[in-house]
């Protein structure tokens, strides 16, 4: 069933709100060493950054969103998979090595198509068109093993720390607790134009927070998604 557009605010995200600081706080335990040697191995660009360093590293969103503000180059834009990726899989790092392999297998394809998919980020191009650009009409990965829940990662951090999300993270955790607004909603796969209509849903449920906050601050939709996918 598609999102009810219409669908009111709930208690469990209201009561929650949870702050653009602790949003941008919001850190994963990363081993670089374990990243570093991935891709030294299939000849990918190396690691920038913290990443760099040896052992385990915190990764926040913070410093993530930090690199979707650089200038838009082939370079910056592998920094800034790594680092959404990172984020995205933690230390855990399910299928971590078929990923990085899907990465691997045509970079120049890759390097073309995040470089296109920041480019319209950054030109604040409709969600639906941003994410058709690494995702095909029928909801697959045009980089192999960088499906769509990481294709929306990438999207929310490539619009930099120092403006309001419009492209919002859509995961399966996420898909899974929407249930009252989203009844038997795709764990995966989801179609351009359903992720559309998500980014527009969570930025009305972010305008709602606000009215009930009566004018207090403006709420941004990630701090809805955050809401959404801790909920217990």
């Amino acid at each position: 069933m598609p999102i009810d557009s219409d669908a009111p605010l709930p208690s469990y995200v209201s009561g929650s709100l949870p702050g653009v600081e602790t949003v941008m706080n919001h850190s994963i335990k990363v081993d670089g060493d374990r990243w570093q040697k991935a891709l030294a191995d299939r000849g990918l660009p190396a690691l920038e950054g913290a990443l760099a360093d040896p052992g385990l590293t915190l990764v926040s969103r913070g410093d993530v969103f930090e690199l979707g503000a650089r200038e838009i180059t082939a370079g910056n834009a592998f920094q800034l998979l790594y680092y959404s990726l990172a984020w995205g899989l933690g230390r855990r790092g399910r299928k971590f090595n078929q990923r990085i392999d899907g990465l691997a297998e045509d970079q120049q394809r890759a390097t073309e198509l995040l470089v296109d998919a920041w480019t319209a980020v950054r030109r604040n191009d409709p969600p639906e068109d941003v994410y058709s650009i690494l995702t095909t009409p029928k909801g697959k990965a045009r980089i192999p093993q960088f499906g769509p829940a990481f294709s929306t990662k990438f999207l929310y951090f490539a619009q930099g720390p120092d403006v309001p999300p419009r492209y919002v993270i859509l995961d399966k955790v996420v898909a899974t607790k929407l249930h009252e607004a989203w009844p038997g909603a795709p764990k995966a796969g989801w179609y351009p134009d359903t992720y559309e209509r998500y980014c527009s849903f969570m930025s009305r449920w972010a305008d709602l927070a606000t009215e009930g906050l009566n004018g207090e601050r403006n709420v941004r939709a990630d701090e809805i998604e955050y809401a959404v996918f801790h909920r217990k």
